[in-house]
């Protein structure tokens, strides 16, 4: 199994933007992610053509996938 942290923000012009976090922490509270969600914000870390592409911090889900290999030649 596969878990991942998925981050949903909405960006300045109001659409949707995910960030996909691989081997996150466990357990992590809504606290702290608030908070590294907010500092990701204000950071204005991802910007294209002048719109923040992390203007609001809408929350965050641990997402778990199962893989099943049906071919490979590895």
């Amino acid at each position: 199994m596969v878990t991942i942290l998925k981050l949903h923000f909405k960006d300045s012009l109001g659409k949707d933007r995910y960030i996909k976090i691989a081997k996150p922490k466990k357990g992590l509270d809504k606290e702290t992610v608030q908070k590294a969600m907010q500092l990701m914000v204000s950071a204005h870390l991802m910007q294209s053509e002048g719109a923040d592409m992390l203007a609001i911090p809408l929350g965050a889900k641990y997402v778990t996938t199962t893989e099943e290999s049906v071919y490979s030649e590895d």
